[in-house]
């Protein structure tokens, strides 16, 4: 498929004789499998660790590591202790979104990049939403939208009922990728909602808040109309014009912050649970873990950085030992924090990565009973509007190193491992060139599916993959070409045709309606 493995390929020396994988490893895949396809429920707790070990004929340190995987993907709650166990979960948006959020703010993501990432993903949504729109699907929007504006006054509560409607409309358009990818952005929006609202004066705010009200009932009304076209302008002018309502006059650059939506829900949960330094070991340990965070994202904790030691984290926070051992476990499963045993050090601080967001977003995709061909549409309604932007940003750097790819791609035209590679690092330069951090998280997440599902979907070569192959390439250079005379009509049908050139084989083969899940080892 374009963007990864454009056409099929033989099998290499490399895949014929790849090392034997760890116990450990083939064991968490099992798990992984079964938690994704719904064979063990949510909330189901495992047996216990002698009778997994019985059952799987593995030893105690091989059947933890590989709960420590499964823990580390958000899909097992391992709680230690009298009555503990492992618990499953299913990925969901809130923890994806935290990392990707926490990554963005390192990265001086704005509030105008956050925008355009969602005038991006959004409206196609929209307009595919409202033109197969049925009654119930609307009555549910409206009941959304008069709880977001009963909760006009109230900062946390007005946040979370537009991010819940905004959520809806996009996961009600039936595309269950771009309701993720669009959810996890999501996540961070609505930090921005509360952050202008709550930092405003009540007149301020109460007018930010209406505005918003105002927005969605002109899609609402478009939508009652079932007028797909106004339905996809009305999200396109929601989307851009809250950028307005959120960034003073002359500070459209302003970074995103996302700390005060976590602080005030952290101290939501304390409030309302009666949570002090004596409180549930579990729920002040999450806390913690999100006051580190905080910390990680304000740029208080630097990418190394070590924390003071336990004995002196404890008393900074006022809690036990053990509860305090439980939130950096927390951070540890979250790729954040990184604690060796023996070490008199204190934990030691990483950052995150495009990755780890990208493998955490694509288990919510699996998690979704996502399938192929959902996945190939999202692309084709994404990625043409990035390659859009690309041409208008492009800098001679990357036009040169496209033109470089471009005739490497002819060279290699026989050689499918490397025309597949060589197509990899060309879809890279272009998608950077758009030089947006929330898209770029986008099209890692796009390319997380498609690397892990390369090798299930490459068959052997055939006289028709050779020809298409042969398309690939010239209409790679007429992307080139646009991408050079700055076009950005040209670039977007240049891409678009480019992954049309794969819809036949999508369509045609079972792999189309497979889910990703079974198609990712």
């Amino acid at each position: 498929m374009t963007g990864s493995a454009a056409g099929p390929r033989r099998a290499t020396v490399a895949d014929t004789f790849r090392p034997p994988r760890k116990m450990a490893h083939v064991l968490a895949a099992d798990l992984r499998r079964q938690i994704l396809r719904g064979a063990l429920a949510v909330d189901q707790q495992l047996p216990p660790e002698a009778e997994l070990m019985v059952a799987f004929d593995v030893s105690r340190d091989t059947l933890r590591e590989a709960l420590r995987i499964l823990e580390a993907q958000s899909l097992l709650d391992v709680r230690r202790g009298r009555g503990g166990g492992a618990v499953v979960r299913r990925p969901g948006l809130v923890s994806a979104g935290r990392y990707v959020a926490l990554l963005l703010q390192l990265r001086g993501t704005t509030l105008a990049d956050l925008e355009e990432a969602r005038a991006v993903l959004e409206p196609p949504a929209a307009t595919r939403l409202v033109a197969g729109l049925g009654g119930e699907a609307l009555d549910h929007l409206v009941a959304l939208h008069d709880a977001a504006r009963a909760s006009v006054g109230d900062p946390l509560g007005f946040a979370t009922a537009v991010t819940t409607f905004d959520q809806a409309v996009i996961e009600l358009s039936g595309n269950r990728s771009i309701a993720v990818i669009a959810g996890i952005l999501r996540v961070i929006y609505a930090g921005q909602v509360f952050l202008a609202i709550e930092a405003s004066e009540p007149e301020s705010a109460e007018r930010i808040a209406r505005r918003v009200v105002g927005a969605h009932e002109e899609f609402l009304a478009a939508a009652r109309r079932r007028d797909p076209v106004a339905a996809g302008d009305a999200w396109t002018g929601y989307v851009l014009g809250t950028a307005g309502l959120l960034v003073p006059p002359g500070r459209g650059r302003r970074r995103i912050d996302v700390v005060p939506l976590w602080r005030a829900r952290a101290g939501q949960v304390v409030a309302s649970e009666g949570d002090g330094p004596h409180g549930p070991p579990r729920r002040i340990a999450a806390v913690v873990a999100n006051e580190i965070r905080a910390r990680i994202a304000e740029g208080r904790l630097a990418e190394g950085d070590r924390l003071s030691s336990l004995a002196d984290l404890a008393v900074e926070f006022g809690i036990s030992r053990p509860t305090l051992r439980e939130a950096l476990r927390i951070l540890e499963m979250e790729s954040l924090l990184e604690v060796r045993a023996g070490d008199r050090a204190g934990p030691r601080i990483w950052h995150p990565s495009t990755q780890v967001a990208a493998q955490l977003a694509g288990t919510v995709l699996e998690a979704r009973q996502v399938t192929l061909a959902d996945h190939f549409h999202a692309v084709r309604l994404v990625e043409p509007a990035m390659m859009k932007l690309a041409a208008t940003r492009i800098d001679r750097r990357s036009l040169a190193e496209l033109a470089h790819l471009a005739a490497l791609l002819t060279a290699v035209i026989d050689d499918t491992a490397m025309f597949s590679e060589t197509w990899r690092r060309a879809a890279a330069v272009a998608f950077g060139a758009t030089g947006n951090p929330a898209l770029g998280v986008v099209a890692e997440i796009l390319q997380w599916v498609r690397a892990g599902t390369r090798p299930a979907v490459n068959v052997d070569t055939d006289e028709s993959w050779t020809a298409a192959r042969a398309r690939l390439v010239a209409l790679f250079n007429e992307l080139v070409n646009a991408l050079v005379a700055g076009d950005p009509a040209q670039a977007g049908d240049c891409w678009a045709a480019l992954l049309d050139v794969n819809l036949p084989f999508v369509e045609s083969h079972d792999f189309a309606h497979r889910l990703i899940v079974d198609l990712i080892d």
